[in-house]
């Protein structure tokens, strides 16, 4: 059993969320230009997480073959179960991706999101490039930087004197092996990929003052608050201390939420806005 990432790094509801808040039924088509997935593929992501990419592809692509690793015992619980609350039929394991439990020229379609700056390139790739077929598609994404966003603000200076009263141990070093695009565009030419590309696409996935739909702005509204409360219960549990300050913080995240709703209801507009620029990495074998 292996729990670092869910217990130390970044809950499994908290990972779950935020991609199902990124990659949605209102942007889908966006993410499948992207992963360039075709109906009747056989597709494995590594490091599916919570497994909502997973589960996307096999709701919008039925005749997939779609399967998820991930290394922590917690992610492919949690994949399971919600794969089966949505009546899905994705294929869950746990295992690792220097070891995977594939035969050779497997996978038509080989993808993976905010895994590759985790990892050694070797470790990374080796066996993504022995499971997929000749000719099959190898897709990489992550999370770039430099996107100034405008989050919902009230309330902040209150929450972030609470946050700044958590006391943690050292944490383990994500994101220890990021690299600029061309290190790792070479890296896939010497390996033996051919065809190589790579885009970069802002998304932005929340803003709930220009939604036309009542209804998908209040959803808007609440994943966004879900996500907020999921990283302040993520913290808490993690802090030395949390259970101290578990009470004020979850008090102030709920009335921040309170107020962000009532002025939506209200009509008086904010035109908060939350975005990701995603930068994606393919190749063929």
């Amino acid at each position: 059993m292996n729990n670092l990432w869910s217990t130390k790094i970044q809950s499994t509801e908290l990972l779950y969320y935020s991609r199902l808040e990124r990659f949605n039924d209102e942007n889908c088509s966006r993410w499948f230009d992207l992963l360039k997935v075709k109906d009747g593929m056989k597709v494995l992501e590594v490091g599916c997480g919570g497994g909502h990419f997973t589960n996307m592809v096999k709701k919008y692509f039925p005749n997939c073959e779609v399967w998820g690793i991930d290394l922590d015992t917690n992610h492919i619980n949690f994949a399971k179960n919600k794969c089966k609350e949505l009546g899905l039929d994705v294929k869950y394991l746990e295992a690792d991706i220097n070891n995977l439990p594939f035969e050779d020229e497997s996978f038509d379609l080989i993808f993976s999101h905010t895994v590759v700056e985790h990892l050694p390139f070797e470790n990374f790739i080796t066996e993504q490039y022995r499971t997929l077929k000749k000719g099959g598609h190898l897709v990489i994404m992550k999370v770039a930087g430099g996107v100034k966003d405008n989050p919902y603000m009230y309330l902040e200076d209150e929450i972030g004197k609470v946050f700044d009263k958590l006391e943690f141990e050292d944490r383990p070093i994500v994101g220890k092996y990021n690299e600029e695009i061309e290190q790792r565009l070479n890296r896939l030419h010497k390996y033996g990929f051919k065809n190589l590309g790579f885009s970069y696409d802002r998304f932005v996935y929340y803003c709930p003052d220009i939604e036309d739909n009542k209804q998908k702005a209040l959803q808007q509204i609440n994943l966004h608050f879900d996500m907020i409360r999921y990283n302040a219960i993520f913290n808490i549990q993690s802090a030395q201390n949390g259970e101290e300050h578990a009470t004020e913080l979850l008090d102030l995240l709920d009335k921040q939420y309170a107020i962000r709703k009532n002025l939506y209801l209200s009509g008086e507009k904010v035109y908060d806005y939350v975005s990701s620029n995603i930068l994606t990495m393919w190749a063929d074998k």
